[in-house]
């Protein structure tokens, strides 16, 4: 069987890319690597997973995650990876019809990402006791803001 991949146009790909894909700046997708696992009761589809911060240097990431707080350090890769979209069928039920497999017409990829750098979480969580207001003092005392220069995202889960 072949498979076509095919790189998708930049227009395309910001659309096709799950929204669980961590994001540094606009444009690189990078993984992240955690220890351990996370536990999550109940239906974990829409809830956040933490928060991500980022230094000026963009080298000391910070991930928060309910009261932890993990230090970690960004690695390049030996080898980039691709992230790949698969295309759906052109007609409902061609991918579930078992006569049609083998022909890998109906089937495609789109490279929509390329990872060449991970986040590394390998140090164990620092317990928050209390999250002190340290940000207002930050920004001088700014709600909202983000004059310190640090990047932040959330990570939410999805299925």
């Amino acid at each position: 069987m072949i498979i076509p991949i095919n790189f998708a146009s930049s227009s395309n790909s910001d659309a096709r890319l799950p929204p669980q894909l961590a994001r540094i700046g606009t444009d690189e997708v990078v993984l992240i690597e955690l220890q351990g696992a996370l536990q999550v009761e109940g239906d974990r589809a829409g809830q956040q997973v933490g928060k991500l911060h980022f230094a000026n240097d963009d080298e000391k990431p910070t991930l928060t995650i309910g009261h932890h707080l993990l230090e970690g350090k960004v690695v390049k890769l030996p080898k980039p990876l691709a992230v790949l979209y698969k295309r759906q069928a052109s007609t409902p039920g061609a991918l579930d019809d078992p006569s049609r497999e083998d022909s890998g017409s109906d089937v495609g990829y789109d490279v929509v990402g390329v990872v060449k750098r991970k986040l590394i979480f390998s140090k164990r969580p620092i317990p928050i006791v209390s999250t002190p207001s340290v940000s207002s003092a930050v920004n001088g005392g700014e709600s909202g803001g983000n004059a310190s220069g640090n990047a932040k995202a959330s990570l939410k889960w999805q299925r």
